[in-house]
């Protein structure tokens, strides 16, 4: 009797230790999922392709997941252009008001041609891995500043391995002879810089060794008409040929268990090909066969035994094939089978060999990057234990099954798909003011929503493009994730998604059986609960506005200075400046702070004893740097041959624009030696970057005399430039003041009266382009070259302590969309109307009632166009609609 109660009493506490140590694991996910709330970005950019001096137009979702509610965390947001050569060449930060903001790149007619990126991300989003950072691949041709079209290739010239260039003009004339500098950058590996000339048929060819895995090369030459020429190339693996990639669908094939297998065959440039499969054993008795999808991919349930090997050979269309092994086959293990094509529920299966069969309890939890939405227990009592989940309250999108068992140790993991039409989409609908249309006629778009019973909220924000399709390559449409296919599919797998909008052609109707093949195929992943379990701070907090910070320290020492008086003063309106007190560490933070980009500020420093003998050190932003794209496979070469006909519309439609004076085309000034005899009166020790006594104007030491400021010396002495209260501005720009040098470094115009003039041996005034060219943007509103008689004297006794000039990255000022009013008197009018992008609108606001509308006019070509129109709710539906309007010659 007793033994029995004690094996009760056992019973009940391995009960209660079981139930409490799964509450503590649903406890750790729910804290985890608090401190780790996922961020989601999407853009909306008004077309898919573009050329050098065109506008990328976009607007910015930021949504919390897993139910797109839009974010209220961060007010920040970042987005950058990345070139080819995996640079960042442009970059702003916009304000994100409930979840939204707008912006615009303008792309300058000098940009290289190629196949660009825009990325986008928070700062609290740098917490989780880059490969979650919004991004996509942008096609960019050149027509303004580069007239050269590029033919690559792989090719094989007995056992050496080629990759061959051709380069003509537009016009169809080949480079001939043409000397053609070049830098290789193999993957990992030492760059690699040489010369090569064109043949008779303008074709240049680089030989690539036995090691070479791929990379890039660099291209510099000038066209026939003496243009600077930049090509840049991404060299694929020549060795690299199809292969087939094989997914089980817990990860490991068991003997004797029915496992649905995923396979995915890719070429070499990594996009998936059609094929037809055949598994057999190694005797050659056929297994399975079935064929692919477009993509490539595909399942087939296999049961297999261990001790066997099997292998799998693709048939291609051409006749080829490849072939490779099965995993091998395990005597012990799990499998877990997911049906998510049923109605109402999730049919998940566990399955074990009889070894594994203990009796004890086995928990299976459904969770979405720590918030659960299910969990079951039951007894492994049998070869295959059966798990229901009810989709009521599931969220669309990527879920994570995990099997555990009762030591809440993961055995197994499938992530698979959930949609539930109702809940996650808004339906939006466009009715137009007439049934057709003919070219600059007058559209108006009425847009309404139907929100039903479950929206609380009943607002929405919608934005709304319309492109002209005759003018767009409809081969672009692989570089295109809609805001459905990117919230709930894109941004939750970290691999390349080839052609994400495929599974969402029918958003009533999605590609369910394929998404699942996408779950298993590229979904999985080795189990990592560590992440989970473990409680962790955050590294970056929500940015709610800008921040300046940075540390207080002894002059020339590393010693900090605590409690010292930090003064932050605004250029721009000097009754703006805020204070604050360094801690014990020598810290200071201005956080929240909102100004426009190119706003320069004051930083002033006083020590309670060192007074203004301190240093200022401004934290550098720790912006994370440009990520290999996941989505290397739409990194192609090429551009302005593959979108030619892109390429010369745009040539026009800019050129139109030109014309009526809405941009500027800009120009690149070659190089110009003017050769005079001339006394050089500038001191050799000067730091002019032109070289000393390079300037429009050089004053020498016995020129100044008779003072009492050094700016009073130079006011009047000095052509084309006026003081303002001691502070220098250029004639020819008013606007802003000129940039002072003094021995090398710049200081601000105002700190010029602290200058002794007794100390100075020459002034160089820059005011001409091809003097202050060489100064980039320091030298926009000219330059004033000081040098002392020491040389050195910024060194010594010039330094300024205490005090500091700083140009952080501000908020960027977005630019108004061009939109021809042809019913109205208006200032430009264009005498031909080529717009590839006729209509963007990114602050359509749908209030209670349901409708809002917008207008414009079509363009002077008629066509197909397509209406574009996305957008989400306050509830966290999306919206996403697509129609097509007819416009007929007048």
């Amino acid at each position: 009797m007793y033994a029995k109660l004690l094996l009760l009493v056992n019973c009940l506490l391995f009960a209660l230790l079981a139930s409490a140590q799964i509450d503590q694991t649903l406890q750790k996910l729910d804290t985890y999922h608090a401190q780790h709330i996922r961020e989601k970005i999407y853009l909306h950019l008004d077309k898919n392709d573009y050329s050098a001096g065109e506008t990328i137009w976009f607007k910015l979702y930021c949504t919390t997941a897993p139910f797109n509610y839009l974010s209220n965390m961060s007010k920040i947001a970042n987005v950058e252009l990345i070139s080819p050569t995996n640079k960042i060449i442009k970059s702003i930060k916009i304000p994100i008001t409930l979840g939204l903001s707008i912006g615009d790149f303008n792309l300058p007619d000098t940009l290289e041609e190629g196949s660009y990126r825009v990325r986008s991300f928070t700062r609290w989003m740098q917490n989780d891995s880059v490969a979650n950072f919004y991004e996509r691949v942008i096609p960019i041709t050149n027509g303004r500043s580069d007239n050269i079209m590029t033919r690559s290739e792989l090719v094989k010239n007995g056992t050496e391995n080629m990759f061959q260039i051709n380069l003509k003009t537009i016009q169809g004339a080949p480079l001939i002879n043409n000397s053609i500098s070049y830098t290789l950058q193999p993957n990992n590996n030492k760059e690699k810089s040489g010369r090569l000339k064109s043949n008779d048929n303008g074709t240049i060819a680089l030989e690539l060794k036995d090691d070479f895995k791929g990379g890039t090369l660099s291209l510099q030459f000038l066209s026939l008409d003496k243009r600077r020429i930049l090509k840049s190339f991404v060299i694929p693996d020549p060795n690299s040929q199809n292969s087939i990639q094989i997914f089980p669908e817990s990860g490991e094939l068991v003997s004797n268990i029915l496992c649905k297998t995923g396979f995915k065959i890719l070429t070499p440039a990594g996009l998936g090909k059609k094929a037809k499969i055949t598994v057999v054993e190694e005797n050659q008795t056929t297994i399975a066969d079935f064929e692919t999808n477009s993509l490539g991919m595909g399942s087939i349930p296999l049961v297999l035994q261990a001790g066997k090997k099997y292998v799998a050979t693709a048939l291609f269309e051409d006749g080829s094939s490849t072939s490779t092994a099965l995993p091998p086959v395990l005597n012990s293990g799990y499998v877990l089978t997911v049906n998510s094509g049923l109605k109402d529920k999730i049919a998940a299966q566990l399955s074990a060999t009889a070894d594994l069969v203990n009796g004890k309890d086995i928990y299976l939890v459904a969770q979405y990057n720590g918030l659960v939405f299910h969990a079951a227990k039951q007894k492994l009592n049998g070869a295959d234990i059966l798990f229901n989940i009810p989709k009521k309250n599931l969220p669309s999108g990527v879920l994570q099954l995990s099997i555990l068992t009762d030591q809440m140790v993961p055995i197994a993991e499938r992530l698979v798909f959930n949609y539930n039409t109702t809940s996650t989409l808004l339906p939006v609908a466009v009715e137009l003011n007439k049934s057709s249309f003919t070219t600059r006629d007058k559209v108006m778009a009425n847009l309404s929503v139907k929100y039903d019973d479950s929206d609380t909220s009943r607002f929405a924000a919608l934005s709304a493009s319309v492109v002209n399709l005759s003018k767009v390559d409809s081969t672009t449409d692989r570089y295109y994730s809609s805001i459905v296919s990117e919230l709930l599919l894109k941004s939750d797998l970290r691999g390349f998604i080839e052609r994400p909008n495929y599974y969402f052609e029918d958003l009533t109707n999605i590609r369910l059986t394929e998404l699942d093949n996408l779950m298993l195929i590229q979904g999985w992943r080795k189990l990592d609960w560590k992440n989970y379990t473990i409680t962790s701070t955050t590294s970056f907090l929500p940015e709610k506005g800008l921040t300046i910070a940075g540390t207080i320290k002894k002059t020339a020492r590393k010693a900090v200075v605590p409690n010292a008086k930090v003064t932050l003063i605004p250029t721009s309106n000097m009754l703006l400046s805020v204070d604050t007190l360094t801690d014990n560490n020598g810290r200071f933070s201005f956080d929240e702070l909102l100004f426009a980009d190119s706003v320069k500020f004051i930083v002033t420093g006083d020590g309670p004893k060192e007074k203004k003998r301190v240093d200022i050190v401004i934290d550098n932003p720790l912006t994370p740097p440009p990520n290999p794209s996941k989505d290397q496979p739409l990194l192609v070469n090429d551009i302005n041959t593959t979108l030619l006909t892109q390429l010369k519309n745009s040539q026009q439609f800019l050129g139109e624009l030109e014309a009526a004076g809405i941009i500027q085309k800009s120009i690149r000034l070659e190089e110009v030696q003017v050769n005079r005899v001339r006394t050089n009166k500038a001191d050799k020790n000067s730091r002019n970057l032109n070289g000393p006594g390079n300037a429009d104007q050089v004053i020498s030491a016995d020129e100044l005399s008779g003072c009492a400021t050094f700016a009073q010396c130079l006011n009047g002495r000095l052509n084309g430039v006026i003081f303002r209260n001691g502070i220098p501005y250029s004639t020819r720009s008013m606007n802003s003041p000129m940039q002072v040098v003094l021995d090398g470094m710049y200081i601000e115009p105002e700190q010029i009266d602290m200058i002794n003039t007794a100390d100075i041996a020459s002034v160089e005034v820059l005011r001409s382009i091809g003097n202050t060219a060489i100064y980039g943007m320091y030298g926009g509103s000219g330059v004033i070259v000081i040098t002392s008689k020491s040389g050195d004297a910024i060194a010594s006794s010039y330094t300024p302590t205490g005090i500091l000039t700083i140009t952080p990255k501000g908020l960027y000022v977005p630019r108004t969309f061009f939109k021809p009013q042809y019913d109205a008197t208006i200032q430009h009018k264009l005498t031909r109307d080529l717009r590839t992008t006729i209509a963007w609108e990114p602050n359509l606001i749908i209030p209670k009632d349901g409708k809002t509308h917008f207008e414009f006019f079509t363009s002077d070509e008629p066509g197909t166009y397509k209406l574009t129109v996305e957008g989400i709710s306050m509830d966290g539906k999306i919206a996403h609609l697509e129609y097509l309007i007819e416009v007929k010659p007048q």
